[in-house]
């Protein structure tokens, strides 16, 4: 009973990261015009909203590549889901939601490149310019990416620890 409410849980939380990115996604669609409007700022010198049709990954790599990429993707999650067997058993919570926002990100952003050839991009925080305009697809995974870098440098020490002592 306990595994099923945990996993009714994950399941609750992949839909819940989906619903939101399509539901910014289609706002964005519905509300902002592509590149050159300046956008709005809900946050002044903040944040801005802006429609953006990223057509490669971070910084343009690849682009114009939507259906390898989408591809490529689709084998992330597929690696992801395969490990995740492992992750789930032995990385606790916080790797087991990492596991679940990788997942969850990924098939927003896998949509998008099916449906449209591009992935739509709406967050620009505006004083890193660094930071290119993302989306509720691209934070789920980042959050996921390094939970789950956290989650397995912890394992890691662990099983080094352990060894010592031994």
């Amino acid at each position: 009973m306990k595994l099923t409410k945990r996993y009714s849980g994950f399941a609750a939380m992949l839909v819940a990261i989906l619903a939101l990115d399509r539901w910014v996604k289609w706002w964005t669609l519905d509300t902002l015009t592509p590149v050159g409007n300046p956008g709005t700022e809900p946050i002044p010198g903040i944040l801005r909203f802006v429609y953006v049709e990223n057509r490669g990954v971070a910084f343009g790599f690849l682009e114009n590549n939507s259906l390898l990429l989408g591809i490529l993707a689709l084998g992330v999650i597929g690696f992801v889901l395969f490990r995740s067997r492992t992750w789930f058993r032995d990385a606790g919570l916080l790797g087991q939601t990492a596991v679940v926002a990788i997942i969850a990100g990924g098939l927003g952003n896998i949509i998008d490149r099916f449906a449209y050839g591009f992935v739509v991009d709406t967050f620009h925080i505006i004083p890193l310019p660094i930071f290119q305009v993302f989306n509720i697809a691209d934070m789920a995974i980042s959050f996921g990416a390094v939970s789950l870098f956290i989650t397995l440098w912890r394992e890691d020490a662990a099983k080094r620890r352990s060894q010592q002592t031994a």
